[in-house]
């Protein structure tokens, strides 16, 4: 089951993107994704005359086909790019809903004087905007995927970036350090003394450290080479510099949880992550990068299941036979509605494909299960 199915990838032509495709690619390989290469006119190159838009149209196709060519040798499903008119961020996310794509690539650009129409310089407006997440690649080196970051402030925001970076993690198979920071108190009221400055910070950091336990308990890093790393100091500051240690090429984030770590990215320091800081980063909001394609799977196959059950006790057997086989699209493995398939072609006479869809699923349980679990999945499945 493909878990990032489609993935857009807006490019600056004007700019050097080449990492941000070679991250895409190596995305699109290990998840055998579609990418969708787009690219924003400005809205003044809408000005001057007819032959000059022709001119830079033929341009834009042109470095636009090279991309798609390197996609098609690395044997990566695409499509014809996608080109726009307008304003960049609003065309992005446009472009984004109606391709109903799981995941952005986009390069962290460079810093152009005078230069509004950046991908890079716009960034936050486009993490801040999208519903979707967002990878954005460095310029330095971004495309190498192994060693991760995931700072945690225990928010749901948190959890679902952790939970995102432990399934990457496992899938490029990469090393993973979740980070937690506390912020120490610097000073006090005169009256106190510095003892009591150094117990305030040892409780904090001791509370931190009962956090940090029990919000991992109920992840899975089975697999995933991790270690768990708390700190005292500036969020903002620490995730920079443990960047910079460490040698960490992603860090992956939620963007709305509490405000130590909103303002890494949505606040004051944002140029610093997108420009200057040595690695690539993903943000995440509500939306799990990996699993919320998942959920929307299984959801849509129950409801696919259910309707098809109730037409086939109503004797609406074409209609069923239709349900249950788009169950199999989502899902080609999904047994229940094979052994159903199954058993509404046996009903309407169908011999041949009813023999055909009952082996089918015989042949997937003697893979998936031994005989005993095999006959009691039989009976509950079967009418």
């Amino acid at each position: 089951m493909k878990q990032l199915e489609r993935i857009l990838v807006p490019v600056d032509i004007n700019s050097d993107y080449s990492e941000q495709i070679k991250t895409a690619i190596k995305i699109a390989q290990v998840y055998n994704s579609e990418i969708i290469i787009t690219h924003v006119l400005a809205e003044e190159a809408g000005s001057g005359s007819i032959g000059m838009k022709r001119m830079l149209l033929e341009s834009v196709n042109e470095a636009l086909d090279k991309i798609n060519d390197t996609l098609k040798e690395e044997r990566i499903i695409t499509k014809k790019p996608i080109i726009k008119h307008g304003k960049l961020i609003d065309n992005i996310l446009k472009i984004a809903t109606k391709q109903d794509v799981n995941l952005i690539v986009v390069g962290s650009g460079c810093k152009v004087e005078h230069d509004q129409h950046k991908l890079g310089s716009n960034a936050e407006r486009l993490m801040r905007y999208s519903h979707i997440p967002i990878w954005v690649v460095s310029t330095k080196g971004g495309s190498e995927i192994s060693n991760f970051l995931c700072p945690v402030d225990f928010s749901d925001p948190s959890r679902t970036a952790l939970n995102s970076a432990i399934s990457l993690a496992k899938d490029f198979n990469a090393r993973l350090r979740v980070l937690a920071v506390v912020e120490p108190v610097l000073n006090l009221s005169p009256r106190y003394q510095l003892e009591d400055l150094e117990e305030e910070n040892t409780r904090r950091m001791q509370h931190l450290e009962k956090e940090m336990a029990n919000f991992i308990k109920d992840f899975d890093f089975t697999g995933v080479e991790h270690v768990i790393d708390l700190q005292a100091g500036n969020v903002a500051l620490t995730i920079v510099n443990i960047v910079k240690n460490n040698n960490h090429d992603l860090l992956i984030m939620g963007t709305t949880g509490r405000s130590g770590l909103k303002r890494v990215l949505m606040g004051s320091v944002t140029n610093k992550v997108t420009r200057e800081l040595p690695c690539s980063f993903i943000t995440t909001k509500s939306k799990d990068i990996l699993h919320s394609k998942f959920y929307n799977d299984v959801k849509e196959i129950e409801r696919h299941f259910k309707k098809g059950v109730k037409l086939a006790d109503k004797g609406k057997n074409i209609e069923a036979i239709r349900e249950f086989t788009i169950c199999l699209r989502i899902n080609n493995m999904y047994i229940p509605a094979i052994y159903k398939l199954s058993e509404v072609y046996n009903v309407v006479g169908d011999e041949a494909k009813a023999i055909y869809y009952n082996n089918m699923a015989k042949e997937l349980l003697t893979r998936l299960w031994d005989e005993e679990i095999e006959e009691k999945i039989r009976g509950h499945y079967k009418s």
